[in-house]
């Protein structure tokens, strides 16, 4: 009698066991999870954080916006601030940089960089982000867009359009003048030649200075 006692309590303390660790890994979605609702977390460990993305609403803000605006008055401690609007563009955007093969290549690398997951290798706006889903941008291969003029260009990437975000903050003057450099590489069907040794070196001080150049006019 005694025997049994011991076996029972043995193998309830096994089925108590087995029992939670089933429910354990159900509610942390381990196993078959029947539902579409998210698994229970006791400790989420900052997965569902509260915060707000770029360009979400907000109702912290009073204007309901998450993304602030410079502080008037302001100016960047790097780079320079863009103050051109888009009927200013053609006229106070030149595009200074020379299209060596040097700039064509930075502007390539850029591009595939910055640009091609919404706008693609070929820049007809069929990038992954589009393929999951996401809005497709204009083909910057259309017809509207070879007549842009370099200065149009610059200013999109520099202030956004529609539901593009500004990329001042992540491309430099001179990158952006090379991503336009680029851009009617692609529209003439084009390949960017390659960059020699003996030309990288002169090339990239020409680029560097005419990037220097550009940035001390802006400011």
């Amino acid at each position: 009698m005694a025997t049994n006692k011991r076996k029972f309590g043995f193998w309830s303390v096994v089925g108590i066991i087995v029992f939670s660790l089933f429910w354990v890994a159900l509610l942390s979605g381990n196993i078959l999870w029947t539902s579409d609702t998210p698994p229970l977390q006791i400790i989420d460990d900052m997965d569902n954080q509260p915060k707000v993305k770029g360009q979400a609403p907000s109702s912290f803000f009073a204007d309901g916006k998450a993304t602030r605006d410079p502080i008037e008055y302001t100016v960047p401690r790097t780079g320079t601030k863009y103050d051109v609007s888009l009927d200013e563009a053609d006229t106070k955007n030149i595009n200074t940089v020379p299209a060596t093969p040097e700039v064509l290549a930075r502007g390539k690398n850029r591009f595939e960089t910055m640009c091609t997951p919404c706008h693609n290798h070929d820049g007809k706006g069929n990038g992954l982000v589009v393929q999951k889903g996401f809005a497709n941008p204009p083909s910057l291969v259309r017809p509207e867009a070879i007549a842009y003029t370099d200065g149009k260009f610059f200013h999109v990437m520099s202030a956004g359009q529609n539901i593009m975000s500004s990329y001042a903050d992540k491309l430099s003057e001179l990158d952006r003048w090379c991503i336009v450099h680029y851009i009617r590489v692609m529209q003439k069907g084009g390949t960017v030649p390659a960059v020699s040794q003996s030309t990288s070196s002169s090339d990239k001080q020409t680029t560097a200075q005419a990037g220097t150049a550009k940035t001390a006019s802006a400011q």
